[in-house]
């Protein structure tokens, strides 16, 4: 089955038992009249509804179908935020229930109030783009490496969400650094049909002032995954599908998605490669999940992104879980290091709550 229908059955089912919950919640703990109820449990069968509604939507999508997307999407944002709201409420709840006493309406009102204003800075924190800086030391690198800056993205999620207006915030944002050369670890667009030429044009601003390697994520495989490759192609990058090429005596090479922890076939994948052991080597890993292969072969610096450290609080402990420390930020791992940037778009609502996103730029020193 196509990943990209496993993933809305299964986004489905959630936004549909989140909806129930919170709605359930809300008319406890509000002691809410008939009419109010019946138009909470209305919202809470509608949502679902529509959340199914904006995927149909983005195959072919018009501007009406895309606004439909994104005003969805936003209000998909706002129910997880008053869904969080509701588990604190259901934990309340039972507090004053073993006192026997029923929840003041002010109080229920003031988390429905926090939830909002968590929401809004979810939204707007999304839209504020940061710049973390790593300084990398790359053994065999030439004298000139001395000093030289790169800057790192990932995770951009071009589409129907972030599209051309972010796209030029994006270049502009990673021209203001002035880095030697870019690059993209993957999952540069988001999967839904898009017209690409608004982004490939924004992209090719930067490329006709700095180099850019890229290798592909999970997303570009959830759409039309040969033209969002030639589209990313056709903007100057250096487009690296389990391969390599040479910047300036170094090597960067590019490796396609695995999922896994530690994907047994990355080694052949290397291997086959033939990586030149006298020269600095440069990874493009989209997830962060292969490690030792790496060290084996070689390899000085992996960049990755895939985790988006959960996009918003409080996923990060989930990717946390799931990937260790490398889940986001610069780590070592043996003689090679890890950066893993927490991306810079968004996938589904665009928000993200104590995690913003990120530009990386790194400046290199040689051995």
């Amino acid at each position: 089955m196509n990943p990209r229908i496993i993933i809305i059955i299964f986004g489905t089912i959630i936004v549909f038992m989140i909806c129930l919950f919170t709605a359930r919640m809300y008319i406890y703990g509000l002691n809410a009249g008939n009419h109010v109820t019946k138009s909470i449990w209305a919202l809470a069968i509608l949502i679902p509804v529509l959340y199914i509604a904006s995927f149909a939507s983005t195959k072919n999508a018009n501007k009406w179908g895309k606004l439909f997307y994104n005003v969805v999407n936003i209000i998909a944002g706002i129910v997880f935020y008053l869904f969080l709201g509701a588990v604190v409420l259901g934990i309340v709840s039972i507090y004053y229930a073993y006192k026997g006493i029923f929840i003041p309406n002010l109080l229920v009102l003031a988390i429905i109030s926090v939830s909002l204003l968590a929401a809004l800075v979810a939204f707007a924190q999304a839209r504020y783009i940061r710049v973390k800086k790593y300084t990398v030391t790359l053994p065999g690198a030439p004298v000139s490496w001395e000093g030289k800056t790169a800057a790192m993205v990932s995770d951009t999620h071009f589409g129907l969400i972030n599209y051309k207006n972010f796209a030029h915030k994006v270049v502009d944002k990673i021209l203001s650094l002035e880095p030697d050369f870019v690059l993209h670890a993957g999952d540069f667009y988001d999967g839904p049909f898009i017209d690409t030429v608004p982004i490939t044009a924004a992209w090719k601003k930067l490329t006709a002032k700095v180099p850019m390697f890229y290798t592909p994520g999970n997303h570009e495989a959830y759409g039309d995954y040969r033209m969002f490759i030639e589209s990313v192609r056709a903007t100057g990058a250096t487009v690296l599908e389990n391969e390599k090429t040479e910047y300036e005596g170094v090597e960067i090479a590019g490796t396609l998605y695995h999922p896994g922890k530690e994907p047994h076939d990355i080694g052949d994948t290397l291997k086959a490669l033939h990586l030149d052991s006298t020269k600095a080597t440069i990874l493009i890993n989209h997830p962060p999940t292969a490690f030792e292969a790496p060290h084996e072969h070689g390899i000085n610096l992996i960049v990755s992104g895939h985790t988006h450290q959960g996009q918003t609080w409080p996923f990060r402990y989930i990717t946390h879980k799931v990937y260790g420390k490398y889940d986001a930020g610069i780590h070592p791992y043996k003689n090679l290091t890890s950066i893993t940037s927490v991306g810079i778009g968004t996938y589904g609502p665009p928000i993200r709550l104590f995690n913003s996103p990120e530009v990386v730029l790194i400046t290199f020193k040689i051995a």
